[in-house]
């Protein structure tokens, strides 16, 4: 899963960058068109104990990566769709909001609710050219006899629907669609149909504020300045300057969490001697999906998922105890795997 960091200029999104990659030396500054990537480990307490049950030979987290994508000025995108590309191929959003004194650009007092709209804004404009776009190709399409005339009068259909939503200024998040138009918008990549998290970047003084519910979207309060510091300690430095500041976590563990409640995942464990491994699925995700991630293998020849919920494990104290006191649990192929769920898959190929 990649998460795109994205904001106006000057809103410390590229400091919350550097600070999430745990080392401020390792991840550098990069112009526009270098833009790193950085690989987060999910933290998982439960994943930890694990593995200190199990002391297996790897130990393999679930992870998310984030990117930091090139600023977004007001009224930047209007004629310059481009600027969006980048943002597009990101899985989720994380929208860094400017709440701190400093005034690097020139903008005035903070107001992240106005910056927050501006962007929403963008976004719906970068949407509305990208359906203008297509629309405008398909019906010189249509005009002529084609192959494919009845998908491209449906996709034509569609696109006719939601334009008037992005004119009216509504996202497509919760936009209700058939599975096939769902499948055939997805190639889109609509920023309005992103999920985001929204990055309230408040002066370090002001780290451990509540979020203020600005939108509908899953928010988090941060100061990235003081996330950096922390990134530059050494380990056992850094939970006294956390707690100096009233920050409960570091940025990394609370915008992972976000992330993970905006896109609707949870994860799964598989776990033995040779590994534990978190893995990450969609909430709602069947048997034969999450043995899918695994190897698809497993998903092909399925036959049962064995299921042990890591609650009642935990509560046993370990497997031993936990199989003496619980009837083996299978599972078949409909199966809705539930958060914390340890599967062992039995299949045939």
């Amino acid at each position: 899963m990649r998460v795109g960091l994205v904001g106006l200029p000057g809103s410390g999104k590229t400091t919350l960058f550097r600070a999430l990659g745990g080392e401020r030396e390792k991840v550098p500054h990069a112009p526009s068109d270098e833009r790193p990537l950085v690989s987060v480990e999910v933290p998982d307490p439960r994943l930890e104990w694990l593995r200190d049950l199990w002391q297996p030979k790897k130990f393999t987290p679930a992870r998310v990566e984030f990117q930091d994508l090139p600023g977004i000025p007001e009224k930047a995108v209007r004629g310059k769709p481009e600027l969006l590309a980048a943002v597009r191929e990101c899985d989720a959003l994380a929208v860094v909001l400017r709440d701190f004194a400093a005034d690097p650009y020139g903008q005035g007092p903070p107001a992240p609710a106005r910056d927050l709209e501006i962007l929403r804004s963008e976004f719906l404009l970068g949407d509305l050219a990208v359906v203008e776009g297509r629309l405008e190709r398909l019906q010189a399409k249509l005009r002529k006899p084609t192959p494919d005339k009845a998908a491209e009068e449906r996709e034509r259909e569609l696109l006719e629907r939601i334009r008037p939503l992005l004119e009216e200024g509504t996202g497509l998040q919760d936009l209700e669609l058939a599975p096939e138009d769902r499948r055939l918008l997805a190639g889109f990549r609509f920023l309005s149909a992103h999920p985001w998290v929204v990055v309230r970047n408040v002066d370090e003084e002001r780290a451990g504020e509540p979020p203020e519910a600005l939108s509908e979207a899953p928010e988090i309060v941060l100061a990235a300045t003081a996330e950096e510091e922390v990134a530059g300690l050494d380990p056992g430095d850094r939970a006294e300057f956390l707690a100096a500041f009233g920050i409960a976590e570091p940025a990394r563990a609370s915008l992972v969490r976000a992330a993970y409640a905006a896109c609707r995942v949870h994860s799964f464990f598989t776990a033995g001697d040779d590994e534990v491994r978190a893995w990450t699925i969609p909430v709602g995700a069947n048997a034969v999906e999450a043995a899918g991630r695994i190897h698809s293998d497993l998903a092909r020849g399925f036959i049962r998922a064995e299921v042990v919920p890591f609650e009642e494990l935990r509560a046993a104290g370990d497997l031993r105890r936990y199989k003496a006191e619980h009837p083996v649990r299978l599972e078949g192929r409909d199966y809705v795997v539930q958060d914390g769920d340890i599967l062992e898959i039995r299949f045939s190929v």
